[in-house]
């Protein structure tokens, strides 16, 4: 969006002058194809041949004005993109004027650059709390309209360049034409479809000359949106485009196919020339344009008239990311066997047998997944195009999670090929699907329409969908560290916070908070219903009963495997604290659709902590997100005059201690874990490698018996032979081949953690009191200029500063209560031995 400093020194006139010129020009070159005619009739050219000439003549006069009349078309869309744009201009800036000279609001109201409303500076002293209510109100109120009036502006913006594009593509399509005379078909005839369906035969046949690059490439380019438009879409928003756009792409990619683009694709890739290049980014760019949902052309009467969408792909490109076929028993497979064009066949075109099939298809699911992730990622796939490509890809890595290939009709054992491809299609397709945010929010909740998630497909089953499917993309080892599978969550935690212009959360916002409500039933499943009988004399806190251990298991390793995929579920873990903070009143997890907030109880917010805890970017997002959080309360603690700092702050203590400790114990129990499995790795390789040696030292000695005392190697072999062969004992073999020590897992001292704990939050304190501008000076480091460090031994007289500075704040009080219920926290919540790991994690002992 252009800034408010751009807006103003817009000059929508300057389009009218352009468009004078134009037609200048033109008049001056209909000009000239007259006098060519009359000076061709000068001529004392005569007979059969004069009049052929002569009947070329003028027809080359006739697609010369024809071209004119193009030019012309294009003068008036930039003539009407000046009414449009001035309007739009006068509109927004005059909302700003508004704002700005608001006479029923108690302080005066500036816009800044960016087009947000604010109030001049003022002493909140001087204002009434009703006061204060009206200043929010007249900001909010005109912050609605600025911002419904920039919509309107970007959206005349995105129209009044495609109403100018389409006049240009005409006026290009009449120049390729002119020229040609009597072999040129009128331009009623060559329209945008048949323009796209000649492009996309050329694509599909490999007729691509360099001419046709740069060709197919500006058409392309033409029928780009607009950065203002993709962000729109991005935002889930609708998007208008010409007809034009619409029909030249359909028919282009319709016919060029899925073969055709890919071959070509790779073909320009070689090829490696900036108008090659281009192209290819073009070809995969407009693909995710045509495929979105939102966007539309409309008619005269505004209503929508065409939409992009699923069924706007090629059948075949339809088929390849659709068909997800029952390799190894796959949940959410929906075929049996691999698409028609793979199947192995006897005679014909195919392949000649099921390991040649899989050969080919894996390779073209690769290059055809590679082909859609090296777009611009700011083009964003449709809805269901991205359900899709999310499907596929958690099928993929189901299919590698549990053997592969094997097994598949003949074959017997995988190829390294196939499991190659297959790693990065995957990859590549979950990439490209997790850009559209309403994609990841259908696959991870199941909301949606029967046919988004499939339905009526002919020659493909339908089962009503399951989010659980979707535990694999969280569950495998990505090449990428989690980045594509953490793209899927992560749009949570940026979503989650926007606000529309009527000053409300979005349509997006509220599904970001939807989606994080059902994040537990798919990293922890449960197995059954939760019965409060099975508890037994567990404690309740943190005890479900029910868990799907092996299943959290596996979640808890693919995090800790994935450290990308860790720091995605601290961002949105990190942004949404106040859906969870309170751990004593939140009885179950939900979205409460009548307030659109959402609600994480505390057992299900303490496993998603635990499981973005998996990496050090997740430890620390997550800290960084509770310090940030806990600094806001208390800044604000100290910006109020009216009760001593500490008083102030005392309704917040125990959520934000509890906050603090649940933190705490989320990184310390990761760690636990992980060390936990890396130790069982460990001594289950040095025990598998002492039972290999204790297993050879007694074969050697069995054929010592038998040959060793004779080889050649004298007195040397023949001991070797006395204690490996008729001398044998499984002692001497003991001492021959010693048992490995084992490694143990060290696990963290709660009342270490307590003291750090009490240490940081009065460290908190005082860079919240220094920022403000209430620190006592002498507890600030004259060295660095910075509030003292606690963790660094402090002298006797400091130590009673500080203590006297707290009292005085009245912080004493909150701080014992605070660092009480951070310890019990730690204390109930910690790790501190495997089987209290367990129990804390899973309800469950070992």
């Amino acid at each position: 969006m252009p800034s408010r400093k751009d807006v103003e020194s817009w000059k929508p006139e300057k389009l009218s002058e352009w468009a004078t010129e134009l037609d200048a020009k033109t008049t001056s070159y209909e000009g000239q194809l007259d006098r060519s005619v009359t000076q061709f009739r000068g001529t004392n050219w005569a007979g059969a041949a004069y009049l052929a000439a002569y009947d070329r003549f003028g027809e080359e006069h006739d697609e010369g004005f024809k071209l004119s009349q193009e030019i012309r078309d294009v003068s008036t869309a930039l003539r009407t993109a000046d009414t449009r744009l001035a309007d739009e201009r006068r509109i927004l800036l005059g909302r700003v004027s508004d704002a700005e000279h608001d006479s029923d609001c108690p302080v005066g109201l500036t816009v800044d650059d960016g087009w947000k409303v604010h109030a001049e500076p003022y002493n909140t002293g001087d204002h009434s709390d009703q006061d204060k209510k009206k200043i929010k109100e007249r900001i909010d109120h005109h912050q609605g309209l600025i911002d419904t009036a920039r919509s309107g502006l970007m959206m005349a913006v995105g129209e009044v360049i495609a109403g100018i594009v389409n006049a240009s593509n005409n006026v290009r399509t009449r120049g390729d034409q002119l020229g040609s005379g009597i072999d040129s078909p009128s331009l009623a005839k060559v329209d945008p479809a048949e323009l796209g369906r000649k492009d996309g035969e050329d694509v599909a046949d490999g007729k691509v000359s360099d001419k046709k690059i740069t060709q197919i490439a500006d058409r392309l380019a033409g029928t780009n949106p607009s950065p203002d438009q993709l962000a729109t879409l991005a935002k889930g928003g609708e998007i208008t485009v010409p007809q034009s756009t619409m029909d030249y792409l359909s028919a282009f990619y319709d016919k060029a196919g899925r073969d055709g683009l890919v071959q070509l694709s790779e073909s320009l890739k070689a090829n490696g020339s900036p108008q090659a290049l281009q192209l290819r980014q073009e070809l995969i760019n407009n693909m995710m344009t045509l495929s979105n949902e939102n966007v539309v052309t409309r008619g005269p009467d505004g209503q929508v008239a065409d939409r992009g969408g699923w069924n706007k792909m090629n059948s075949e490109v339809r088929e390849m990311i659709g068909t997800r076929p029952k390799f190894g028993g796959a949940p959410d497979s929906n075929t049996r066997d691999l698409p028609d064009d793979y199947r192995a066949v006897t005679w014909g075109k195919g392949p000649i047998d099921d390991r040649h099939a899989l050969f080919d298809y894996t390779e073209d699911m690769a290059k055809f997944a590679g082909f859609l992730n090296s777009g611009d990622p700011s083009y964003i796939p449709g809805q269901r195009l991205g359900v899709e490509l999310e499907r596929q890809a958690a099928h993929q890595a189901w299919v590698l999670d549990h053997g592969g290939y094997a097994g598949y009709k003949s074959v017997g054992m995988n190829e390294s090929d196939w499991l190659k491809d297959t790693e990065r299609s995957a990859q590549d397709l979950l990439s490209v699907g997790a850009r559209n945010h309403e994609s990841s929010y259908a696959a991870l909740t199941g909301i949606g329409s029967e046919e988004l998630f499939g339905k009526n497909v002919p020659g493909q089953s339908y089962e009503k969908y399951d989010p659980k499917i979707i535990d694999t993309v969280f569950q495998h080892h990505w090449k990428d560290g989690g980045t594509a599978s953490g793209s899927v969550i992560g749009w949570i935690g940026t979503d989650s916070h926007d606000i529309g212009p009527n000053g409300l959360p979005t349509t997006q916002a509220l599904h970001a908070r939807e989606a994080l409500t059902r994040l537990p039933g798919i990293f922890a499943p449960l197995e059954a219903p939760q019965d409060p009988a099975h508890h037994g004399d567990q404690p309740l806190q943190n005890r479900s009963g029910g868990l799907d251990v092996p299943q959290f298991d596996k979640t808890a390793r693919g995090f800790s495997a994935n450290p990308e995929l860790s720091r995605a579920l601290a961002q949105v873990m990190g942004s949404n604290i106040d859906a969870y903070i309170d751990a004593t009143n939140l009885p179950e997890t939900a979205y409460l659709s009548d307030v659109g907030e959402a609600q994480i109880k505390a057992t299900d917010a303490n496993r998603l902590l635990f499981l973005a805890s998996q990496s050090d970017q997740g430890r620390l997002t997550l800290e960084v997100a509770r310090q940030s959080y806990e600094s806001n309360i208390l800044n604000q603690a100290f910006a109020q005059h009216d009760l001593p700092p500490g008083e102030y702050a005392r309704s917040s203590m125990q959520q934000l201690a509890s906050l603090d400790g649940r933190i705490t114990n989320a990184a310390q129990n990761s760690l636990t874990y992980q060390d936990e499995n890396h130790i069982h790795e460990y001594n289950s390789k040095m025990q598998e490698i002492f039972e290999k040696k204790k297993a050879a030292a007694e074969i050697i000695g069995k054929l010592g018996q038998v040959s060793l005392g004779s080889s050649p190697g004298g007195e040397v072999s023949s001991k070797v032979s006395d204690i490996l062969g008729d001398k044998i004992t499984g002692s001497l073999i003991d001492k021959f081949v010693p048992a490995p020590e084992k490694m143990t897992t060290l696990y963290p001292n709660a009342t270490e953690i307590n003291i750090r704990g009490a240490q940081n939050f009065q460290q908190q304190i005082l860079n919240s009191a220094y920022q403000s501008g209430n620190l006592d000076p002498s507890l600030i480091d004259h060295r660095t200029g910075q509030p003292i460090d606690l963790s660094e031994s402090q002298n006797a007289a400091t130590h009673t500063t500080l203590e006297t500075y707290l009292k005085n704040q009245g912080f004493q009080q909150y701080i014992t209560d605070y660092n009480q219920t951070y310890g019990i926290e730690v204390l109930q919540g910690v790790g501190q031995s495997g089987t209290s790991l367990s129990v804390i994690l899973t309800g469950k002992e070992k």
